[in-house]
Order: C-alpha cells, then structure tokens, then sequence
C-alpha cells in the first residue's frame, strides 16, 4: 500500500491533506469526492489537488505568538518564498526535471546528493545511526493491516526485502494510520496506532524479538538507552477523551528504556490540555526533543523540549509538563516536522496561487539550527535556512526522514518516487 492512504477522521486531515497533494497525473476535469482516505480534489492541467471547498484546510494557522521565536515571519515577498506558489495554467508535461529533485529548487548552503528510486509499497522508514545507513520500513496490507517490518538494505542501494522481518496481525477495529519505524542501530521498533502494537525487532537476535500491546501510538524517537513513544492508557481511545471533554487520562510521552533486561517504561512527559491528538515526535543529534500535536483549533503545535528536561524526568521518575516547553515559531505553518541534524527541517505551506482551486501550495522545506546551552537546559533557534522551494505542484515533498546528520527528502513526480539526501554544503 502506498504511504499516506488510510486517514479517517476530521483529527487527521490536515495529515491527510499534505500526503493527498503528491498525486501528479490525473484526467483534465476529473473530480475525485473525499472518502474514507482522501479528502476532496480536484484537477487542473493533469495535476490533483485539495479543492478550496476543504474547509478543515484553512484551520492551519500557526501560533507564531510565543517567546521561543525563531527569527523568522512569513514574508511573501521573500525570494524563498516568492516563487512557491503554484500557476494552475502551467503544464507539468513541458516542465524540466533534475533527476534527483524534479522541479523543486535547491537552495544555497545545500547540496543534492544520493538519490534512490522507492518500492511503490514502501510505508514509513526508520534509519540506523551509522556510518553505514540501514533502511527499515513498514509494509501494509490495508488501513486495518496486516502489517509487516521488511528491509530495505543498504542507503543507497536500497531494495524491498522479499520475505519480512516481523508480522503484525490486522487489527479488530480500524487503523487510524499513525505508523512510525525508528531504530537505535540494535533493535527497530515499528508501532501501528489504534487499537495499537509495538513492535520490537532485535537485529542481532531476530528470535529475541517482540510485540508490545500500547494503545494510540502516534510517534516515536530515540534518546540513548531509551525510545520514546506518544501512547494513551490502554483502554483509553482516541475517540474518547479530551475529543468529547470525557475524563480520562491525557496522552503522555513513554520511555521504554532499552537499558534494563526485561525493557521497562517511564512517563517523562505529560501533554498539555490544549492537546487533542499527538502528530510527530523528533530528536535532534543533541537531544533536543520537538512534539507536535494538534490543539483544539486543529492548528499544529510543535513544543521544544530541552536534553535535560528529559533527562531529569528519566532519572527522577517525575514526569516533565509539555505545558512548560516554548512552542517553535516556524514563520509559516507547518504540515512536517523532523529532526535534522542538530536542528529540524519543517515543511511549510504558505497562500495558494490568485484564482487556484487549491487550499494551499506548499511553500518550502526550510532548517532551524538548534543551539543547546546551560548545561542542556536551554535551546534556541537560528534563522531559517530554506533547503528547497516549490516553484510549482509539478514535484511534491511525501515525506521527510533523518539520515545521521543530513536528510532525506521522499520525492514523487511524474517519474516516480525517490529518496534524495540533502546535506549542508561544505
């Protein structure tokens, strides 16, 4: 199953919505209605899009009133955001494609290197640390499963193993596709998000691998000895609270400590009440920890969360309020969000194109440095660093995954999909 289908639900739209925009070659006129997996749109010059008619689209705005300020305002008039708007009357047929980019235009500081084509049924993907980059991904049958842990090699000779390394059964109820695959470099953990199941694979010892049952899993990261994970109780639903204001427990970030035999789980942190569904979980090269949720308004929150926080919690066993970590100001909002290096790299959106029949056009991919003082407890951010920008919808951005210190940008256009490394210029 191709990555990004099996979204349900008005919570996960605007996922939805970013992921829909990678369809690049549908009939002149053809309107496709929102199902269960794709909401509304439509085509222009062969190119699918969201239809302005998607009114949950235009609830993104991002809070840039908050003291953890990145330097940075949305500036249309900006040469790296000037540009990024789409012109519906352009034909992606006549356009100029870079092998390893497409249309998409790479900014100065950065530079394009490996690139590998992608298995049409690759999912998400977890990457070791290094120096030689393993590639891991989860494979779905369905929304629902089954799911299965396969090897994709070597970066970048990269090719979808042919029997998995671990089988996950479909669920009784539907999926509601918050898939993640992380690794530490000794085990990979792959988790599927309701009613929801971890699990852990040992890459030296596959025999000593295991499935952990832990309801809502939306994300995870890495922290030495531990990985971190997004989860509600177990019977606790996301369905049920704080959706219809009902008591319940509040979701929490998880550390499942990998330096204890049998693994144990400590709460290091608590989400705010404003939270109605976790959406990514990032760790910087140095510990900075990014969470993004969702609030009540359905706008995108990402919160920084400092090294030592963390690592006070993991000792003290005293969870840690997400209520009291600054929110990042990304100067437009933000659909993507992942670590890169010691920094993040966010994908953004800005206004559509005059007269577009789109809700939005992404803008660019852009980086924050993130810079860690005072013995770990203080992090501030740099300027923006645009990576690339979207001259037009010809080349999409799918997704974003971190590769040791550089990224990896999932490319779909009109000659399929790919993975690009994107590294800092010398």
């Amino acid at each position: 199953m191709k990555t990004g289908e099996g979204f349900k639900g008005f919570a996960w739209v605007l996922t939805a919505l970013a992921m829909a925009l990678t369809s690049t070659g549908c009939g002149e006129g053809d309107v496709a209605d929102s199902n269960d997996w794709n909401p509304r749109t439509v085509c222009v010059d062969g190119q699918c899009g969201l239809t302005a008619a998607s009114a949950s689209d235009g609830g993104m705005a991002f809070d840039a009133g908050t003291t953890f300020d990145a330097g940075t305002t949305f500036d249309a008039g900006t040469a790296a955001d000037a540009g990024t708007t789409s012109d519906a009357g352009s034909s992606c047929e006549t356009e100029t494609y870079d092998p390893k980019l497409g249309t998409l235009q790479l900014q100065q500081g950065f530079v394009a290197a490996e690139s590998a084509p992608l298995h049409e049924g690759t999912g998400p993907l977890g990457v070791t640390p290094g120096p030689a980059y393993s590639l891991y991904t989860l494979v779905s049958g369905s929304p629902n499963g089954p799911h299965a842990l396969y090897s994709l090699g070597t970066w970048p000779q990269l090719s979808l193993g042919v029997t998995p390394l671990l089988e996950m059964p479909a669920a009784d109820s539907y999926n509601h596709r918050g898939d993640f695959v992380e690794t530490d470099g000794q085990r990979v953990i792959a988790g599927v998000n309701y009613p929801g199941t971890l699990a852990v694979y040992d890459i030296a010892a596959p025999a000593a691998s295991t499935s952990i049952p832990l309801t809502n899993l939306t994300a995870a990261g890495v922290i030495p000895g531990a990985f971190l994970l997004t989860t509600r109780p177990l019977g606790n639903s996301p369905w049920e609270y704080p959706w219809e204001g009902e008591a319940g427990e509040r979701e929490t970030l998880v550390a499942l400590r990998t330096d204890t035999a049998p693994p144990t789980r400590t709460t290091v942190v608590t989400f705010p009440s404003e939270n109605r569904s976790s959406v990514s979980l990032s760790v910087s090269t140095h510990g900075v920890a990014l969470v993004s949720y969702y609030d009540p308004a359905f706008n995108l929150v990402t919160r920084v969360v400092a090294p030592a926080a963390i690592a006070q919690a993991m000792t003290s066993g005293i969870p840690f309020s997400l209520a009291d970590a600054p929110v990042m100001n990304t100067g437009a909002p933000a659909v993507r969000v992942v670590r890169h290096g010691r920094g993040v790299s966010v994908l953004r959106i800005g206004p559509p194109a005059p007269n577009s029949p789109y809700a939005f056009d992404y803008s660019d991919v852009s980086r924050f440095a993130l810079r860690v003082t005072n013995a770990g407890a203080t992090v501030t951010a740099g300027a923006r660093q645009p990576i690339v920008v979207f001259p037009d919808r010809c080349t999409q951005v799918t997704d974003m995954t971190a590769i040791g210190p550089d990224l990896l940008l999932r490319v779909q256009d009109k000659n399929g999909a790919r993975l690009v490394r994107i590294q800092q210029a010398p």
